[in-house]
């Protein structure tokens, strides 16, 4: 999209007579190639080619058929990708997932299958992380923090508590 948008006109098939359905079809195929896609997303890319309605409804059916698009294994990709690189928490991969068209039961899915052993330790780095950067113990700034990452409150709580003496 970004090559065409100083363009008046909406984009589409008419405006790029150049530009045939089996092209456009092939340039579909390898942006869901380069990387696991949504289906959401492909429909926004076909969109914002010219492919639209009935035709891409049609092309959309055939590249879930050929598996260029499945939505169960973009939602494992994503959540695995996001917490080993970024280690967001469920709250945020839940909203990003969301946001990327995925179905509710699809996100649960993918959230019941998280290692809490590896979802504790990226919290924990976060928090190591975080201790590094910032020279006071200032609490309140450190619960922001990894609700902003995505991490539940109770969990955020129970973590950074600090522990009580018994006296």
């Amino acid at each position: 999209m970004a090559r065409f948008q100083n363009y008046d006109y909406p984009l589409n098939r008419q405006n790029f007579p150049h530009s045939t359905m089996k092209e456009d079809e092939e340039r579909i195929r390898k942006y869901c190639t380069y990387q696991e896609r949504s289906s959401r997303e492909v429909r926004q890319k076909m969109s914002e080619i010219g492919i639209r309605g009935a035709e891409a409804e049609k092309l959309l059916e055939s590249l879930i058929d050929e598996q260029y698009v499945n939505d169960e294994r973009f939602t494992e990709c994503f959540i695995r990708g996001k917490m080993n690189t970024k280690r967001w928490g469920r709250m945020k991969l839940q909203s990003e997932l969301f946001k990327k068209g995925i179905t509710a039961s699809l996100i649960q899915q993918g959230l019941s299958e998280i290692d809490e052993e590896q979802y504790a330790q990226n919290m924990e780095h976060l928090i190591e992380k975080w201790h590094r950067s910032h020279s006071a113990g200032d609490r309140q700034q450190l619960f922001r923090f990894l609700l902003s990452k995505g991490y539940e409150s109770e969990m955020i709580d129970k973590i950074t508590k600090p522990p009580h003496t018994l006296s």
